[in-house]
């Protein structure tokens, strides 16, 4: 039978994800990160590390995960249900922006440019918090890689794209298509 997922784990990671795009803007304003103050750039280099860092191992483990859970339950004859579940989930949302290429943002194919990503930049942008410019991650990141060739690039809004995949999760439970996932006797 299939892998044994921890869907509560990944459920963890989800809202983790979640969480840290929300709370970037206010973590940089507090230690003035790139700014003036920030001599160096101190505060803001380390900020870029734990960013990349904890962002590409949640986003790879959940990309991978889901990916899976994915393969498993269309090979169960549940195609159509994935179907319509992806696209509400994704509904009210806007998971990314496509830059170069041309594909459809389902949750299947933002999971595998995640997973196929040869190129992973966050986004910063620029606030002012009194006189002071300070920089902070937006919450987004751009990918970018090679598709039969073809070049391709992504901006991955995290937030929205984890609430998406959460949505998803609900949903595929709720319906029982995850019910025997990893189960030998099935």
């Amino acid at each position: 039978m299939s892998h044994q997922l921890d869907l509560d784990g990944l459920l963890e990671k989800l809202v983790l994800l979640q969480h840290f795009s929300y709370g970037s803007k206010d973590y940089c304003r507090e230690r003035l990160a790139g700014s003036e103050e920030d001599m160096g750039d101190k505060e803001l280099d380390e900020y870029w590390g734990w960013v990349k860092g904890i962002t590409s191992t949640y986003l790879i483990e959940c990309a991978v995960r889901v990916r899976i859970l994915l393969d498993i339950v269309t090979a169960q004859d549940h195609t159509a249900e994935v179907e319509v579940i992806d696209a509400t989930a994704r509904s009210g949302l806007v998971i990314g922006e496509p830059l170069e290429g041309k594909f459809e943002l389902t949750l299947r194919e933002v999971c595998n440019k995640i997973i196929h990503a040869r190129n992973v930049i966050p986004v910063w942008e620029v606030e002012i918090r009194g006189s002071e410019e300070f920089r902070y991650w937006s919450g987004s990141l751009q990918l970018a890689g090679k598709k039969s060739g073809r070049e391709w690039r992504l901006v991955l809004h995290v937030a929205p794209w984890a609430r998406s995949l959460q949505r998803f999760l609900e949903e595929a439970e709720a319906q029982e298509l995850t019910r025997y996932i990893g189960q030998d006797w099935y």
